[in-house]
This record gives C-alpha cells, structure tokens and sequence, in this order.
C-alpha cells in the first residue's frame, strides 16, 4: 500500500542526503510529513536538517505533526515535545534581521 512507498521515499531521502543532495532530500521526508506518515524518520531528519539551519519555525511544524501522526513510537513524544518547545524558545531569541538571511 501506501505505507510501501513513504518507506522507499524515506530511504531514498536518506541516500540523497548521503551525497548532500539536501533539498531534494527535504521534499521528499516532506512528502512523508504531508502523507502523516507513521514512522518516525522523515520527521527526525527534517527535525535535524531544520535545527541545523536554524529554520526553527519549521522545526515546530515538523515536531507538532510528528507528535500529530507518529503513534509507533511513544518513547519519542518527549523527544519531539522538547524539540518543539526549544525551536519556539529560540524563534523568541533570534533578531528579526537574521531571519532576512536564513530565507531562500
């Protein structure tokens, strides 16, 4: 079924981030994200790409839908929770000047 597919997507993603093809990697955990896929993945990595980019307002979509979507793994809803309140905490922080810059 559907699930098939996330799966190849999401290893697909990790392979293009492999050989730092990163964009390409991000749509397609991003597609994962959208599809409410079920497995804790996508939303990992998306959550570690983002932090790394300071990207923290999509740090907090990718942690609330993980929190929304991911049931399989209850051990990591503090993981996500505390992912969540940091990024929130640190858009508080940044001067608005530097969201300027992070923006493509």
């Amino acid at each position: 079924g559907d699930n098939v597919e996330l799966v190849k997507g999401y290893l697909r993603g990790q392979n293009l981030e492999q050989v730092g093809r990163i964009e390409e990697a991000i749509e397609l955990y991003e597609t994962g994200v959208a599809a409410r896929f079920d497995s804790s993945g996508p939303y990992d990595r998306l959550i570690a790409l983002y932090s790394h980019r300071a990207l923290h307002a999509d740090v907090v979509r990718i942690a609330e839908a993980a929190l929304a979507n991911v049931h399989t793994h209850e051990s990591k809803r503090d993981w996500y929770e505390t992912m969540r309140a940091d990024a929130i905490k640190a858009q508080l922080r940044v001067p608005p000047a530097a969201h300027k810059r992070s923006r493509r």
